[in-house]
């Protein structure tokens, strides 16, 4: 429920594109050894040198660490009162103002490591960017051709299955009415894929533009980069914009609709959940 995951999801940007996600069978693990398990994800996207391949690493271990002393107590007070939120009766304006502070978080750190990944990106040749944007391309094809592999009636069945698996981890067995609501909020959802796709693209060709533009300064190339980096809405159409919104108030009203359905029994687990998450955090914190 509540997508909470994310919070604990420490992604890394390596120039523009590359995402390192601290996700899988132990989130505490990924964590702590994020330094040498990026070797494995950055060779996905591009053959660093051994000194590039250094820099990469020192810049994620040092990112690490500062995420792990700033930020996660940050995380922690966040997964406190959003859960204290779901224990009283949580209104749109306060589930929303939650959720766009959860946004911020990741903006904290892109802004943290874009000066040294604009370093790291200068040193690149014009064979390892290009190297890098293929990939990046390949992984969107690859996205697009899963979408197209089923109908719009067979997306909205399985993100409905995944999304009542969630509930049920988070309230553990749910009821028919709350089934309903689920259902309702499921078929009242408007796709973004392609418009996210068309972000993706959109922003992707503006990398290759100041990756390959040889008339750009030094100062032009870490300007131009800066903005890939760090000013996503930039590349976004309204409509992504429009719908995104909208859809973030649909999930707020279902999380205020499936509140008041919400038994002992349910509240008891989902308080559970909650204990663990607090516990890995406190984990990785402790971890220094």
């Amino acid at each position: 429920m509540l997508k909470i995951n994310m919070i604990l999801k420490c992604r890394i940007a390596l120039i523009g594109g590359l995402l390192i996600a601290l996700s899988g069978c132990s989130a505490t693990f990924t964590y702590n050894n994020i330094g040498w398990l990026s070797a494995f994800w950055i060779d996905d996207y591009v053959d660093l040198s051994k000194q590039q391949s250094k820099q990469a690493k020192a810049l994620i271990k040092q990112s690490r660490d500062w995420h792990r002393k700033t930020q996660l107590p940050l995380y922690r007070q966040d997964l406190l009162s959003l859960q204290e939120l779901l224990i009283n009766t949580p209104s749109e304006h306060a589930l929303l103002a939650h959720f766009q502070g959860a946004k911020a978080h990741w903006q904290a750190l892109v802004l943290y490591i874009k000066d040294d990944l604009i370093e790291l990106a200068l040193t690149l040749s014009a064979q390892q960017r290009q190297e890098f944007v293929d990939a990046i391309a390949k992984d969107m094809a690859d996205d697009v051709a899963e979408f197209n592999e089923q109908t719009a009636s067979e997306r909205k069945q399985e993100r409905l299955e995944r999304q009542l698996d969630t509930y049920e981890d988070w309230l553990g067995d749910v009821d028919e009415q709350q089934v309903a609501l689920i259902s309702q909020a499921n078929n009242d959802f408007q796709s973004t894929f392609l418009l996210w796709q068309s972000y993706k693209q959109t922003r992707l060709d503006k990398l290759k533009q100041v990756f390959f533009d040889p008339q750009l300064s030094r100062e032009q190339f870490i300007s131009q980069l800066s903005v890939v980096i760090t000013e996503r809405e930039a590349f976004m159409s309204d409509e992504l914009l429009r719908l995104d919104a909208n859809n973030s108030k649909r999930y707020v009203q279902l999380l205020i609709n499936l509140r008041a359905t919400i038994t002992a029994k349910q509240l008891k687990h989902a308080n559970a959940e909650f204990a663990d998450m607090l516990k890995d955090i406190d984990q990785l914190i402790a971890d220094e």
